[in-house]
């Protein structure tokens, strides 16, 4: 057993709202001066450029986790981590037929979503709505994402927009999500973490970076034996001595739960 230092919610260029410069090298680079030594790519309702990062992580030495950021019906933002890119990238066909297509204005809107390579080079491109909603409710978003073999996390549940908290008011207690993810901004004297605490489920931290400059500001850490998916699924259940912890911005704990 060690400590690992991980980042779970990163976006690509493939992210309507992801900066250009968020490419697999990139990317990649970017965690390593910043101490992390697992990742997951997280892109808004896809999960295009997941192998490409996986490949850029592999060659430096990162784990590079294959995830994907929902959105509910309700607009709730649900973060599914998977055990490989083809559980992620089965979730991900499924999603695709429930959007619109994009159109000139959403393009206008939103630009481009590239698919890349490991070098960073547009070898395709998302012609669905990504930025959209889908017509799944909250416990359909969780279902899919556990009928991919996956871990369900409530995204960002402090923001006041796309989270649990934000959309609904209040938190389903049936929702069946494995952990909840803190951003980069929760304090841990904040009485609004003593809140997200008292629901009892694991606490994860991560940056949701859409530029290179955010990956790192909010970090899990991971006590298990290697840093991959199945070690996260047992961290999440306190298996065997196994923990999660998360960090906010500037190094502020919150704990474990």
């Amino acid at each position: 057993m060690r400590l690992f230092r991980a980042d779970l919610h990163i976006h690509t260029a493939l992210s309507p709202c992801g900066a250009d410069e968020m490419t697999p090298a990139a990317i990649v680079a970017a965690a390593l001066a910043r101490g992390l030594e697992m990742i997951a790519v997280c892109d808004h309702n896809a999960a295009g450029n997941v192998r490409a990062v996986q490949q850029a992580g592999e060659a430096a030495g990162l784990a590079v986790l294959a995830g994907m950021e929902l959105t509910s019906a309700e607009e709730v933002h649900v973060v599914g981590l998977f055990p490989d890119a083809d559980h992620a990238e089965r979730v991900a066909a499924r999603v695709r037929e429930m959007l619109p297509a994009a159109d000139e204005h959403y393009y206008s809107f939103f630009g481009e979503q590239p698919v890349l390579d490991v070098d960073g080079r547009t070898v395709g491109a998302e012609t669905a709505a990504l930025a959209m909603a889908t017509p799944l409710g909250l416990d359909e978003t969780v279902a899919l994402i556990h009928d991919g073999g996956g871990l369900a996390i409530a995204a960002h549940v402090d923001r006041k927009a796309f989270s649990v908290l934000s959309q609904l008011g209040f938190f389903p207690e049936d929702a069946g999500f494995d952990a909840l993810e803190t951003s980069k901004w929760m304090q841990a004297d904040s009485p609004r973490l003593a809140q997200i605490v008292a629901v009892g489920l694991p606490l994860v931290g991560s940056s949701d970076a859409h530029y290179l400059e955010e990956i790192g500001q909010g970090v899990t850490e991971l006590t298990a034996e290697a840093p991959t998916f199945s070690e996260l699924a047992l961290a999440l259940k306190r298996a065997g001595g196994r923990t999660t912890a998360r960090v906010g911005r500037g190094g502020s704990g919150g704990g474990d739960a």
